[in-house]
């Protein structure tokens, strides 16, 4: 029997025996059961921290983020970490629910003004750097770089600015968000070793992808070594490159232009340069957009793609396309490892108007966020491997060797927060989109567009 299912009868076992209440797990407007008061300075609360039975306000848009019983292992022991944490640290949760839009304006009105929206508060990437330069919430670094278990909580991806801003565990089972699918049926006709095995001799690098790719290129089948779409990014995150770039003096420049990083960044242009005109083996298009993404996945479906970014893989499935596998993208000749910049994602923080203190709050909320398992002596949820990987087989995937695949590389491949920048089409277009038409050269689209693209750099990250 799996480990969450052994909890859930140990912890029903002692609720019928204990009569405990649970934390309130219902949204703002329903009611709010009471805990019963525990003294601090146990193994789950050792500061001995005491809410005194008051209650803590937690905000979200989300509402799923609540926990439930009955839905999934992992969210039946989030449900019961956080029914334990309120016990030990004796405190209430009121859960505040309401859209995005709404969730965010009220926050920065109530902020702005000095008062207090919530105690807790789910964030977005989309608007986190704001937040933070108008110091409505606090960093969390000095929490999770001291807890005694620091190696399990999150401590890149949250960072900006020198700071972690989230208080929220590291994913487990992580797959990588950035890889290719591989049309299996090309591949095969064309003889090609399977380029996982080249993965796993370290010899996956540009100049082999630019190899498959060339081979694959059939003008008379009108076939492309791989699709445009992301193809940028594919390589960015495999030649240690961003747009941006932090210098040590703590200001952000345009990566393309700085001294440091711009001969990574020309090598990019160059290469999708190479690709495009000296091999023809890109297939035309843009390499952003929903447009572009559909022409990608349906050029790959029909067999004229050999490489390719697919945003939803469950959709193959879905449609019975079978001929794909997967492999990472190649490393790149500045790179040193592949890496994946988040661009969308959610996270726990501390605003810093509250009706309690921060260090008490951070403490209450890693314990409720540790998924608690009293079977487990280091006190974590495990999400079960092979049932993950079971779920995305039948979900998404063809064979249960690339899942595996898929998850052997997760685990190597850091994640960082990709420095957001409202661009347009400045870089999508005007850089990469003109290099791949052969509209300029790399060095004459960074040019043109260096004066802009700092412009807008400024903008968001110094002018704090």
């Amino acid at each position: 029997m799996k480990r969450a299912m052994h909890l859930l009868c140990l912890v029903l076992a002692v609720l019928m025996v204990l009569g405990l209440a649970a934390c309130n797990n219902t949204p703002a407007g329903g009611t709010e059961p009471g805990n019963e008061p525990t003294t601090g300075g146990t193994a789950n609360n050792p500061y001995g921290i005491d809410f005194g039975g008051k209650t803590i306000k937690v905000a979200v848009w989300y509402e799923p983020e609540i926990p439930m019983l009955g839905n999934s292992d992992s969210e039946d022991a989030w449900y019961y970490s956080l029914k334990n944490a309120c016990e030990a640290y004796n405190c209430k949760i009121e859960w505040i629910v309401d859209t995005q839009d709404n969730h965010f304006a009220k926050f920065i009105q109530k902020s702005l003004s000095g008062e207090s929206y919530a105690d807790i508060m789910m964030c977005h990437s989309w608007n986190y750097i704001s937040l933070i330069q108008q110091e409505l919430i606090l960093p969390t670094t000095e929490y999770v770089s001291n807890a005694s278990d620091a190696e399990h909580w999150e401590s890149e991806l949250y960072n900006v600015f020198g700071e972690n801003w989230g208080l929220q565990p590291k994913s487990q089972n992580r797959m990588p968000i950035y890889y290719y699918l591989v049309n299996t049926k090309v591949l095969n006709s064309l003889g090609l070793e399977h380029p996982q095995e080249l993965v796993r001799r370290g010899e996956w690098t540009w100049e082999k992808f630019r190899e498959y790719c060339a081979a694959a290129t059939d003008p008379a089948l009108e076939r492309y070594g791989v699709g445009p779409f992301n193809l940028n990014i594919m390589l960015q995150n495999t030649n240690d490159f961003e747009t941006a770039y932090v210098g040590e003096d703590g200001v952000y420049y345009n990566a393309f232009t700085h001294e440091d990083t711009k001969q990574r960044g020309l090598e990019i242009l160059e290469f999708m340069e190479d690709l495009a005109w000296e091999d023809k083996s890109v297939l035309p298009g843009w390499v952003a957009g929903q447009e572009s993404s559909q022409e990608t996945l349906n050029a790959f479906k029909d067999g004229r793609l050999l490489f390719a970014f697919v945003s939803d893989v469950s959709s193959l499935k879905k449609s019975g396309f079978e001929d794909y596998s997967v492999v990472t993208a190649p490393i790149g000749p500045s790179g040193t490892q592949i890496t994946d910049t988040v661009e969308a994602f959610a996270f726990w923080s501390l605003p810093k108007y509250s009706n309690y203190d921060p260090e008490d709050l951070a403490m209450f909320w890693m314990e409720a966020k540790r998924i608690w398992d009293p079977e487990d002596e280091e006190g974590y949820y495990e999400e079960d491997l092979d049932d993950r990987i079971d779920e995305l087989l039948n979900k998404s995937f063809q064979s249960r060797a690339d899942v595996e695949f898929l998850f052997e590389m997760g685990s190597k491949i850091p994640q960082y927060p990709i420095i957001a920048l409202r661009t347009g089409s400045l870089v999508a277009d005007d850089l990469f989109g003109a290099v791949l038409r052969g509209d300029t050269t790399p060095a004459a689209a960074i040019d043109a567009t260096a004066g802009e693209l700092q412009a807008i750099i400024d903008a968001t990250y110094n002018n704090k």
